[in-house]
């Protein structure tokens, strides 16, 4: 008899030995439950990852009987209160996670998960857990610019997929295409959604004064934006945006037309005012002036604040071909031919 009970002793001491548990932590850790999401609609089978999954040998020393009991326990607590959740059929695998089954028909929300191992100890994860509204509940997306649109910039947009009500779907997970009256907005898609929602950045090039834009994802679901306007980018650099002149030797000439514009070619206006040097080639050959009346020099013209361009006049002493520089601060100059003609 006594050598039965030694023998059952030492089993239960292997058994004990095949489950190591980390001197650590005391108790089960859930890490993560796969998937992390569901609609709730059917009973869904989950994954729960962790540390400490552990067996408990009990051993009746005065029968001489040892059990390896792997009952686990595991809830879902809603993240704002309210009746717990225990989920069906928690069994431990081989691998030391644990299987369980969500079941059907639980309200919508977060949750955190709760796991009992089998001394009673309990560990739990925040946020574990989301019963989400089915995609298939889409019946339309919002799409509001955050920001205002600038040709050749990244403007914030929001996007939301909703329901007939105008509710969130937040079980959206998929992608849209997007498109825009200019036909030039990129990119052509944006996604996945996150929770019904995403942030995305396109650019439009196109100027234009109503502008939208449209999203639609696979099945045929739209969106469409209130007008907006798509104005022109910060100025890089200056142009003439007069054409080439010709001025009689020591007469006033026509005005010249000078006009700040983006990296796409479009006009600009200026955000602070912009200080224009003005050159001729051959140096010295030209003099310039603010107004048509050529009566005051300067060497400089002025682009004020809210404006895109502003004019200049010039006088040549000389007949022959000459060439005028603009040069802004900060931004890149131009040059145009003139004739100054005898």
């Amino acid at each position: 008899m006594t050598s039965t009970r030694h023998r059952r002793a030492a089993l239960a001491a292997l058994l004990l030995a095949g489950c190591p548990r980390s001197p650590a932590v005391s108790g089960p850790v859930p890490a993560a439950m796969t998937p992390s999401q569901g609609t709730a609609v059917a009973p869904l089978p989950v994954v729960i990852d962790g540390q400490n999954f552990d067996a408990q040998v009990k051993t009746d020393f005065q029968k001489g009987t040892s059990v390896l009991d792997v009952t686990f326990q595991a809830r879902l607590l809603p993240s704002g209160g309210g009746a717990a959740v225990p989920l069906q059929g928690v069994t431990l695998t081989e691998k030391r996670a644990l299987q369980a089954t969500v079941p059907a028909g639980i309200p919508r929300g977060s949750y955190d998960l709760e796991v009992t191992d089998p001394a009673g100890r309990v560990g739990v994860l925040s946020q574990a857990f989301r019963v989400v509204t089915s995609a298939e509940s889409v019946a339309s997306f919002k799409v509001d610019l955050v920001e205002p649109a600038s040709a050749g910039i990244p403007f914030l947009v929001s996007l939301t997929a909703v329901d007939a009500q105008g509710l969130t779907v937040d079980g959206f997970a998929d992608t849209v295409q997007v498109s825009d009256q200019t036909g030039t907005i990129t990119p052509a898609s944006a996604g996945p959604f996150a929770l019904g929602r995403l942030l995305v950045r396109p650019t439009i090039t196109a100027l234009t004064a109503a502008d939208r834009v449209t999203v639609a994802d696979s099945l045929g679901h739209t969106g469409i934006s209130d007008l907006f306007p798509v104005q022109a980018g910060p100025a890089v650099g200056i142009a003439f945006a007069s054409a080439p002149v010709t001025a009689a030797a020591g007469a006033c000439s026509p005005a010249v037309s000078l006009e700040l514009r983006d990296a796409y070619g479009n006009a600009a206006t200026a955000a602070a005012a912009v200080d224009v040097q003005l050159q001729s080639s051959p140096p010295g050959s030209l003099v310039f002036y603010a107004s048509a009346a050529c009566a005051s020099a300067v060497t400089s013209a002025t682009i004020s604040t809210g404006a895109s361009g502003t004019n200049m006049y010039f006088k040549g002493a000389a007949a022959g071909q000459v060439e005028i520089r603009a040069v802004p601060a900060g931004l890149t100059s131009a040059i145009q031919g003139e004739t100054v003609a005898p």
